[in-house]
């Protein structure tokens, strides 16, 4: 499918000045956000590093146990926050539309001197808050979701399979965005690589990514549940919904990780959201169709998960 207009009618802002410039302008909303009513606390979860700060969800005067997701922003494990776009407006669209409580997470980043697994301790830290809390947040214990875009999707990934090697179990469903799995992206398909040739890119390129994951690992040994797709067991997994981008290098991870999921067993649906590049819930609703045609299928994931 042709790149979204929305992406494809800004592309030339690139070839007209410099990158900063034109990234600006390329990101820029074009309508006012206006959100769901859904209430929004900002707490912290405590960890053996300190406090992480979470954002809680829930909409505005739901009565009764609610489906939680805990979910986490993007951003190369460097950049971001839960305060941008992918983090904020997700939760409240998804919080509203799925009627469940979002538990929204600010990991810490990595840094030169700060590097993994931080960022996933506070992600499992936010993940024994909320089984301890739950009752006060008005959730279900059978029904709590991990997901996340990007390097989110990653961390929330990972965080189901230590969930699982732990013995706790306490995660129902996973919802992966344009994830990244792989230490080292695997080799796209042609029909993939024709897709990013198309729109240069946009400076997504494997050496640059791969580069992120040796940056957010620094001097250390590799391990091998940093990246759920470097995991050798991946059974017993809970259900897994992948929705990768079509013009978008890092499809190529989300496309071999769905299919090792499903050779080990684990339910999964690996989509592909149609004329979008990496990164497009980062958006709002209103400006960008192919983000609400994304969110619902994340609604009716959880609705089907936790029936």
């Amino acid at each position: 499918m042709p790149l979204a207009p929305l992406f494809a009618d800004r592309l030339h802002y690139y070839d007209e000045m410099p990158f900063e410039a034109a990234h600006k302008l390329y990101e820029a909303a074009i309508s006012e956000y206006v959100s769901p009513p859904v209430d929004v606390e900002e707490t912290t979860a405590p960890s053996a590093a300190g406090p992480v700060p979470v954002l809680t969800y829930r909409p505005t005067g739901a009565t009764g146990n609610l489906p939680v997701l805990i979910w986490l922003h993007g951003g190369g494990f460097q950049f971001g926050t839960f305060k941008m776009n992918e983090g904020d407006i997700v939760s409240r669209e998804m919080s509203h539309r799925a009627n469940m409580v979002v538990v929204n997470v600010e990991y810490r980043l990595v840094t030169e001197k700060v590097k993994f697994p931080a960022p996933q301790e506070d992600c499992m830290a936010a993940l024994d808050w909320v089984v301890a809390n739950i009752e006060k947040l008005g959730g279900r214990r059978d029904a709590i979701f991990v997901g996340g875009i990007s390097a989110g999707g990653c961390l929330a990934a990972t965080m189901a399979v230590l969930d699982r090697d732990n013995g706790n179990n306490y995660v129902a469903g996973q919802l992966l965005n344009c994830p990244t799995l792989h230490f080292n992206l695997p080799t796209p398909s042609a029909e993939l690589q024709s897709k990013v040739d198309e729109i240069n890119g946009f400076g997504l390129t494997a050496e640059i990514i791969n580069d992120t994951r040796k940056f957010a690992l620094g001097n250390q040994a590799f391990v091998a549940t940093w990246f759920a797709g470097e995991v050798e067991d991946l059974s017993a997994l809970p259900p897994a919904q992948i929705i990768n981008c079509e013009y978008d290098m890092l499809r190529a991870s989300g496309e071999k990780y769905g299919q090792q999921l499903a050779d080990a067993g684990v339910k999964v649906e690996t989509l592909t959201q149609a004329g979008v590049p990496h990164a497009h819930i980062n958006r709002y609703p209103a400006d960008c169709k192919e983000m609400v045609e994304t969110l619902d299928e994340m609604v009716r994931f959880v609705n089907e998960v936790a029936r």
